[in-house]
């Protein structure tokens, strides 16, 4: 847990996690308990994804059939065995040592993929919505604490990748950029994306999204399938927050107090002004910029 100098950072601490990636519990490989396990030993926090709803399963291409059963028996195994799921869940978190999130997967060729995420395990169902604007209105009506976080959105729009004229931070304070699918940060940096679904586009890009007006933070998560949260080389985030409880990572991602890494435990602070990291700033023809990073190795 590394801390820094700054005055904007005294009362933070540095701690790192994975909450998007996947086990057996929808499709898969290895268990529930196996993910919890191998998270605790490299993170500080976790959520493992369950794969649940795509409104838009592409179901008239007979090429695509064996995909759609595929899918359709995930979702079924995952509504099945959700509340087992969060139970599991609840019984890993422990504040102060390692902390955990349910969250479920909402896929859309249309929209992009989203992961939602809640704050607790109580009042956390599957939504199964048909399109993203419903999929906001029916979270809405639950009235607890969530995020709605897009995910691998470098993909062309209409091939799963993000789709910025839907997208509002109302929900989504942070978008997902980095994970084994390449890096989206923009369409000319390394990691290129590499997935069926096709390469990067530039208009899918988060340089592009805020170039758009959008306010998002970023942060980086594995999406590894097998069992492995916070795999090497995979993703993960960094975040900054007051102390290793629910309320103090939830709240450090909710006000952008976050970063993307590739795999190391690299700790990174930095101010605007005095103002730190995920902050909005008032326009200043004026910028004292402060960085500093911390590495097991050369940087």
């Amino acid at each position: 847990m590394a801390q820094t100098t700054s005055a904007a950072f005294k009362k933070l601490n540095n701690y790192f996690g994975d909450i998007h990636n996947h086990c057996g519990v929808s499709y898969g490989h290895g268990s529930l308990t196996d993910a919890l396990n191998n998270a605790r030993q490299q993170l500080d926090f976790a959520s493992v994804t369950v794969h649940a709803v795509w409104p838009d399963l592409p179901e008239d291409d007979p090429k695509l059939a064996y995909l759609v059963d595929y899918h359709r028996e995930g979702f079924a195994r995952a509504k099945a065995g959700w509340q087992k799921y969060l139970a599991e869940l609840e019984d890993a978190n422990s504040d102060g040592h390692f902390i955990t999130f349910p969250s479920f997967e909402w896929h859309s060729i249309v929209y992009g993929d989203y992961c939602i995420y809640y704050k607790t395990t109580d009042h956390s169902p599957i939504i199964d919505a048909p399109d993203l604007p419903a999929l906001r209105a029916r979270l809405r009506e639950l009235q607890t604490p969530l995020m709605l976080i897009p995910h691998h959105i470098g993909y062309k729009q209409g091939s799963r990748g993000i789709n910025w004229q839907a997208f509002t931070d109302e929900l989504s304070p942070v978008a997902e950029i980095f994970s084994f699918h390449g890096l989206s940060e923009s369409s000319e940096g390394p990691y290129p994306y590499l997935h069926s679904m096709g390469p990067r586009h530039e208009h899918s890009t988060a340089q592009y999204g805020w170039a758009q007006g959008n306010v998002f933070g970023i942060i980086g998560s594995t999406d590894h399938h097998s069992a492995f949260p916070g795999s090497y080389g995979y993703g993960r985030l960094g975040v900054w927050a007051e102390s290793l409880t629910r309320e103090s990572i939830w709240e450090a991602i909710q006000q952008r107090r976050t970063y993307a890494l590739t795999g190391d435990r690299i700790s990174l602070a930095y101010t605007l002004n005095e103002m730190p990291i995920g902050s909005i700033c008032d326009a200043n023809r004026d910028r004292q910029l402060n960085i500093s990073v911390e590495a097991g190795d050369s940087i």
